[in-house]
C-alpha cells in the first residue's frame, strides 16, 4: 500500500507540474526572462578572393520618404553610417565586390551618398529577403562568392533575412554588429543573439566589428 501511495503522489506531482508548465507561455513570462550573455566578437581575416561586401537598404539619407535610413524613423542608421562608409572603403581598397540593395520605390540615387554606388555596382531591389525575386543570388554566384560581408537596416529585417537565409544555403557570414541598425536596440540586440546561436546559422556566421575585420 505504501508502495501505491507513493505512485500515486508521484504522478500526481507531474500532473501538477505539468499544468504549471503549460499555463505560462513566453509572454506571460516575458519580463521574468533574463537577458542572456553578450555574444563574443572575433577579429576576421577577409579572404578577398571570394568575399563581397554587401550593403542593404541604406536609402533614405538624403530624403526620408525615400528609404528607411533616416533621421525620423531610424536614427541609428545614420548613426552607423561612418562604420559603414570605414568598411566600404577598406572593400574598394582590396578589390571586394559591393553590392548593394534597396527598397521598393526607391532609386539607387537615394542611397546615402556617402555610400552612394559607383558604376557597374551591382543594385537590387526587393523585400526583407533579398535574395527574393532578385538577381542576388545570380550575382554572387557569378563572382564565385563564398563569404559575404552583411551590413545595413533594418536589422530584424533585411539583415536577419538575407544574412540567414545565405547562411541556410552555405554561404559564410562576417556580420559587423556596428553596421546593423534598427529603430531600437533591442532589435539589434536579438538578432546578433540569432546569428551567434541558431541552428544552421551560428555556424557559418562570425560576429565581428567593422574595426576587427581585416581585408
Amino acid at each position: 500500500m505504501k508502495t501505491r501511495s507513493c505512485k500515486a503522489l508521484a504522478a500526481f506531482a507531474i500532473v501538477l507540474l505539468g499544468a504549471s508548465a503549460t499555463q505560462a507561455n513566453v509572454i506571460d513570462d516575458w519580463n521574468t526572462i533574463k537577458v542572456p550573455a553578450a555574444p563574443v566578437l572575433k577579429p576576421v581575416s577577409v579572404n578577398i578572393s571570394d568575399t563581397a561586401l554587401l550593403l542593404l537598404d541604406f536609402n533614405g539619407a538624403q530624403d526620408p520618404s525615400k528609404g528607411p535610413c533616416n533621421t525620423k524613423t531610424k536614427p541609428r542608421c545614420i548613426a552607423s553610417l561612418p562604420k559603414v562608409e570605414k568598411l566600404l572603403n577598406e572593400a574598394r581598397k582590396s578589390g571586394v565586390p559591393v553590392i548593394y540593395s534597396i527598397t521598393g520605390g526607391a532609386t539607387k540615387g537615394d542611397i546615402a551618398s556617402v555610400l552612394a554606388p559607383r558604376e557597374g555596382d551591382p543594385v537590387v531591389q526587393g523585400g526583407a529577403n533579398k535574395f527574393i525575386n532578385t538577381d542576388l543570388e545570380k550575382i554572387l554566384t557569378e563572382k564565385h562568392i563564398k563569404t559575404i560581408i552583411v551590413a545595413g537596416t533594418a536589422s530584424e529585417g533585411a539583415v536577419l533575412n538575407t544574412a540567414a537565409y545565405a547562411a541556410l544555403t552555405g554561404m559564410n557570414i562576417i556580420l559587423p554588429v556596428d553596421g546593423m541598425s534598427s529603430t531600437d536596440p533591442y532589435a539589434e540586440q536579438y538578432v546578433a543573439w540569432h546569428f551567434a546561436n541558431a541552428p544552421g546559422v551560428s555556424a557559418k556566421t562570425v560576429l565581428t566589428t567593422v574595426d576587427e575585420i581585416k581585408f
